[in-house]
């Protein structure tokens, strides 16, 4: 790995490492884009918090995927911090580099992991269409086990690449780190497991969903009906090629030009901010395109308008006179009348 020495004496800060003005203004766009996005997260897990009804066990990959867009917006938000502080120029070179490994590798990671999480969560909502079974009642412990292996194993992987020098750190001590290959079957490998496979794997089962779906409702349509559960599965497959279409086109320049290791500065930019606006509409979309998030909503609005309601009829109603105790008062008979 080719860094700084580092037994650079701690009061010495590398170049690039502390960012400067301009430095921080090629960010700007991404810092307002992920505090956007901050704000529309915050609004929808309190949607979460609130309400009852969309807290179910068949959302929980919908619910994986929004936390890593969370983490990914940490990790931008404990980066952009680190980089300003003055503290940054102070800083060891030991810790200097392990910011530009947390720079280099974390967002790859999370990206990884989001991938991977709709490709089970469009697996689940086949075996609902195909088999009209609940697999998140009939397989808790297959789903247990697929939570960890999404999790553990892009660890596992990224750490035996760094570990055999199949992935080399570059740009440390400067303003931007990135992760190079060893050599060419590495990174046709990474873009396989990484881009190819899962949106392959992603792609087939949209298509057999789609399939299926066909089939049936033209079989009922010939009948001259059409069940309300072939509507419901009908509506998946539409809200997640919806969804899965956007994803994929703001979501994959990002990971292929990591995985490529290659473009400028301002095309690396571009595509982590394209990026961060797919991270700022994940709940846009995801709350439009779910029926039980439009029924939570309504309700939450119904019962916010009876209290106001319910607020300013109390408020309307005569309250009864009070007379102050401080105030002394005579009373006085009724006065008489004089006749001429």
């Amino acid at each position: 790995m080719n860094v700084y020495d580092l037994n650079i004496s701690n009061d010495t800060c590398l170049s690039g490492f502390y960012w400067n003005s301009e430095e921080r203004a090629s960010r700007y766009s991404r810092l307002y884009t992920c505090i956007i996005a901050s704000f529309v997260h915050i609004i929808f897990w309190c949607q979460l918090i609130f309400c009852s009804s969309v807290r179910q066990k068949s959302m929980q990959w919908i619910y994986a995927y929004l936390i890593t867009d969370i983490c990914l917006l940490l990790r931008f938000f404990i980066t952009y911090i680190v980089h300003i502080i003055p503290f940054a120029c102070q800083a060891s070179p030991l810790w200097q580099l392990i910011v530009c490994y947390f720079d280099a590798v974390v967002d790859n990671y999370f990206n990884i992991l989001e991938v991977y999480i709709l490709l089970a969560l469009n697996i689940c909502r086949y075996v609902q269409i195909k088999y009209n079974q609940n697999p998140y009642r009939i397989y808790p412990k297959a789903l247990i086990l697929t939570h960890l292996g999404i999790y553990i194993i892009p660890l596992i992987y990224t750490f035996i690449q760094f570990f055999f020098n199949w992935s080399i750190l570059q740009g440390y001590g400067t303003d931007r780190c990135l992760v190079a290959y060893s050599n060419t079957y590495i990174q046709v490998f990474n873009l396989i497991f990484t881009f190819f496979l899962p949106i392959a794997l992603n792609v087939f089962i949209i298509g057999a969903s789609v399939q299926h779906v066909r089939l049936t409702s033209g079989l009922q349509r010939s009948q001259h009906h059409v069940s309300a559960r072939d509507k419901y599965h009908r509506s998946l497959v539409i809200q997640f090629m919806i969804f899965y279409a956007i994803w994929l086109s703001l979501w994959s320049p990002n990971v292929i030009l990591f995985q490529m290791s290659v473009g400028s500065a301002d095309l690396v930019a571009l595509f982590r901010l394209l990026n961060f606006i797919e991270i700022a509409l994940d709940p846009i979309i995801i709350a439009a395109l779910d029926i039980r998030f439009w029924r939570a909503w309504k309700s939450a609005f119904q019962i916010s308008t009876d209290r106001i309601r319910s607020t300013t009829t109390n408020q309307r109603r005569v309250q009864p006179s009070t007379v102050n105790p401080g105030v002394f008062t005579i009373k006085t008979g009724p006065m008489g009348t004089t006749t001429f």
